[in-house]
């Protein structure tokens, strides 16, 4: 498939409800998980504090762009392995940045992935997660079965792999009805690299988070 076909396939499951399933990519950071816990385990217990987090938040009527922004931010950043997303999909053009450029492109997927993706949570849609046992081990990686049901569509399954690092679990890529969001993701990037580099993907993702780009 081309990097057109493969993009467009991209926007038409995140119109149709998937961008919870992709939200996921970025929710499993919650609860300090660590070697003991089998992967699993720290996705089922990761959602079910994405859900009360909400949940609080419907309650209280706080539910909002910038109070889901917060949670997903909280629950981000320590539990994605950005760096080795960032090495696997930059590739060359990683390893030839600065430290400031690869610092201000961190910056900028981080920030991408909240505002794209987790406001979609915002809708209040009642979300289902079921998660499959025994997940494929193999060394330092995991890879756990699940499907995922919005409102009421019909369950469509997820693989989450992750990175043990450090006693930690960390998501490195989520597949959705067999579209891998890293995969996705490095064929857009060295699109847009080819022309200009780790700077042009940095000042891209800013225009993209931004709105000023389809």
């Amino acid at each position: 498939m081309n990097r057109v076909g493969l993009h467009t396939k991209v926007r038409i499951l995140l119109r149709t409800g998937m961008q919870t399933g992709v939200m996921l990519f970025a929710l499993l950071s919650s609860l300090g998980a660590t070697a003991a816990q089998a992967p699993d385990v720290v996705i089922r217990e990761v959602f079910d504090e994405l859900l009360m987090q909400l949940e609080v938040k419907r309650q209280d009527a706080s539910l909002n762009d910038d109070s889901v922004r917060e949670i997903f931010a909280t629950l981000l950043n320590p539990r994605i392995d950005y760096l080795a997303l960032a090495r696997w999909i930059l590739r060359d053009h990683w390893v030839n940045a600065s430290l400031e450029q690869q610092t201000e492109f961190l910056h900028a997927f981080e920030q991408y992935i909240i505002n794209t993706y987790a406001l979609a949570l915002s809708n209040g849609d009642k979300i289902e997660l079921d998660v499959a046992g025994d997940p494929l081990l193999r060394k330092n990686t995991a890879v756990v079965t699940a499907g995922i049901k919005v409102a009421d569509s019909d369950s469509i399954p997820l693989d989450f792999r992750l990175i043990q690092r450090d006693e930690k679990w960390l998501l490195f890529d989520v597949t959705f009805s067999g579209v891998s969001l890293a995969r996705t993701f490095r064929s857009d990037f060295s699109y847009v690299a080819k022309d200009g580099g780790i700077e042009a993907v940095t000042a891209h993702l800013n225009r993209r988070r931004e709105g000023n780009s389809p």
